[in-house]
């Protein structure tokens, strides 16, 4: 599912600090994010189909195939109506009312079809058509449904709302049929509210049995780790908390509203050990991410009441922010006692957290995050390189916009390979990781876009860092200084350079990929400095096929630091680092650095294969030892 830009508006901005005389968010900054975002809306009415309208370029989206063309959004155009009926003057909920009907239309309420209770993206694609359907579109418009009828029945005509109530019960009885994993977090988490409140107002009582039943479900999925599985996403860790204050809001008097309490805190808390106060920014790594900017949440400022200020009020009224409007709504709250962690950074500080459950061997995904007074960085101990995975990311340069950040990717003929695989091992600011690739696979998806055969053409395959916003001042390749950003460079180059704010360390260490000789590359791309470890760079498309192409993986290290530190000292100390590879008969590689904060090891299987056998031979080390793995939290939410 893709966040989509459904008309133009006006990008992100944020405010360095609080405006003065501004304090507490209060129901004028509702109002003014309500009227925000029903005026952008308004400019993408089309009455004749009555919803709204919006363009989709060519680029690659998976789900849908409309490209290149003019569509009608369902989900905006159901979110626009539950604007339409919070403004409540008459014309605007004689327009919601035209809208509501048009959308109600667009369902399949068929139980015995396969696509019964969703929606299409658009009006122009039923679920039927798509490619495949969307199931989470019985989650997010079910939700919104079940606001409009909660906030707004006597707003409604009784036909409509009992053609409400009917859209509701097919997207509750959706949600029920799927039963989606409760390791799916923000979709768990939506369904979940979806059948619960589903279940009260309609009076459901089997479905109510079902819906507390999947609560206790994902409290129990929770207590496995202490933390999320789909962690730290910028994106969903807001539709997450949503969909917790939405039940919070709507569900009060229930006996399990206590269980939910507890959830709710435990996913602020999840945000707030992972928030960086002087880039204010969600340190990574991320398990998935559309921007790795942040921006301007406004969710957040108001969750926070106003201490941060990310867009003031003349801001968000003259559009110069995006200004979601369900913000206006939703009672989002953090936890009093957790506040203080989003004000300042009180001193460096090292935070691991274990996301994902694993038995024995395999090492559960375990994240490592060092936050720094200039700069954060954090990496997952192992994951893979779909677009929207954040494996390995820092930030630096202040709380100024667009970010500064420093990402690794993997790419193939320009965009992220889902088929690559990340392992590696942090000790504060070092970073020791690996790159290798899975077969089975996907290409741009994990899993709606295979490699068939394990055999692919490509120009290009590399391992690139992208420096968002650096401004490099000095670069020095094996010591000495460059005059510009581009170039070639054997692989096993070592790169320093000042970014501006940043020292950053990068040399990779081993490369293999059948008879390919590797290089390294500089170069600007699409406005962004780039360096490349290229397995292979092409005029002509290669054939790849795994099992030709024995061992294929990159080892690397990594290091960033701050000024006052230096360029020159930084390299004399780190040329100090030992460092070993070794290729193992079992055809493993073990890779040793020993840095000035320990010694870092990681062993990992070097050949394409299933990912089940990549991850059962990775083991990540710290002096010899296992990385600790560390919860976020002691405290069971759910009774034994």
């Amino acid at each position: 599912m893709h966040r989509r830009d459904f008309c133009k508006s006006c990008c992100f901005s944020a405010s360095a600090a609080a405006l003065s005389g501004e304090t507490g968010w209060t129901a004028e900054w509702d109002r003014a994010v309500l009227g925000a975002a029903l005026g952008v809306h308004d400019s993408c009415y089309d009455a004749g189909e009555r919803m709204l309208r919006a363009f989709v370029g060519s680029e690659y989206r998976y789900h849908t195939a409309m490209r290149d063309r003019e569509v009608h959004p369902t989900r905006e155009s159901a979110e626009y109506a539950l604007l339409l009926l919070e403004a409540g003057d008459a014309a605007a909920t004689q327009r919601a009312a035209a809208i509501l009907d048009r959308i109600l239309d667009l369902q399949d309420t068929d139980p015995n079809s396969k696509w019964y209770g969703l929606w299409g993206y658009y009006l122009e694609e039923p679920p039927s058509r798509m490619a495949p359907a969307d199931w989470n579109w019985a989650d997010f418009l079910g939700a919104l449904l079940l606001l409009i009828a909660h906030r707004h029945r006597g707003r409604l005509s009784p036909a409509l709302y009992q053609r409400v109530l009917a859209a509701i019960a097919h997207a509750a009885a959706s949600v029920r049929r799927r039963n989606v994993s409760m390791t799916y977090t923000n979709i768990a988490v939506q369904g979940t509210f979806v059948t619960l409140a589903a279940a009260r107002l309609l009076g459901d009582k089997e479905l109510g049995r079902y819906a507390v039943d999947r609560l206790y479900r994902f409290a129990r999925t929770v207590d496995e780790t202490g933390s999320f599985n789909e962690y730290n996403s910028p994106t969903y860790i807001q539709v997450t908390l949503a969909n917790l204050t939405r039940m919070r809001m709507l569900l009060q008097g229930e006996d399990y509203l206590s269980l939910i309490n507890k959830i709710h805190e435990r996913a602020w808390l999840h945000v707030a050990r992972h928030w960086h106060p002087p880039t204010r920014q969600l340190a990574g790594p991320m398990s998935r991410c559309y921007r790795t900017d942040i921006g301007a949440p406004l969710w957040l400022q108001k969750a926070l009441n106003n201490r941060i200020v990310f867009a003031g009020l003349d801001e968000i009224r003259n559009k110069r922010v995006s200004a979601p409007g369900e913000v206006a709504i939703l009672e989002y709250q953090c936890p009093e006692a957790l506040v203080p962690m989003f004000l300042d950074l009180a001193g460096a500080r090292q935070h691991r957290e274990v996301f994902v459950a694993a038995s024995a061997p395999v090492r559960p995904v375990q994240g490592c995050t060092w936050l720094d007074r200039e700069y954060c960085l954090g990496s997952a101990n192992r994951s893979d390189f779909w677009i929207q995975r954040r494996p390995l990311l820092a930030y630096w340069g202040g709380a100024g916009r667009p970010a500064r950040y420093v990402q690794l990717r993997l790419l193939k003929d320009d965009y992220d390979f889902a088929s690559g695989l990340f392992y590696s091992v942090q000790e504060r600011n070092y970073v020791l990781g690996l790159a290798s690739f899975m077969s089975p696979g996907g290409d741009k998806h994990p899993s709606l876009d295979p490699i068939r055969d394990g055999s692919f053409m490509a120009r290009r395959l590399r391992l690139r860092v992208d420096l968002a916003g650096a401004k490099p001042q000095d670069v020095r390749i094996n010591g000495k200084r460059q005059g510009s950003w581009q170039g070639r460079w054997p692989w096993d180059s070592e790169l320093l350079v000042d970014l501006g704010g940043l020292l950053f360390y990068f040399r990779p260490r081993a490369v293999r990929l059948g008879n390919h000789v590797a290089h390294l590359e500089l170069a600007v791309e699409d406005g962004i400095h780039t360096i490349s470890l290229d397995w292979f760079h092409s005029d002509e498309p290669i054939r790849v096929r795994w099992s030709e192409t024995g061992p294929a993986y990159a080892a690397f290290t990594l290091a960033v630091a701050a000024p006052p530190a230096r360029l020159d000292d930084l390299r004399r100390q780190w040329a100090r680092t030992p460092f070993s590879a070794r290729e193992l008969p079992d055809k493993t590689v073990a890779l040793t650095w020993t840095t000035p904060v320990g010694r870092l090891g990681l062993q990992a299987w070097m050949l394409p294969g299933p990912v089940a056998e990549h991850n059962r031979r990775f083991l990540d080390l710290l002096d010899g030892k296992p990385v600790p793995l560390t919860r976020l939290s002691e405290e069971r939410l759910a009774p034994e």
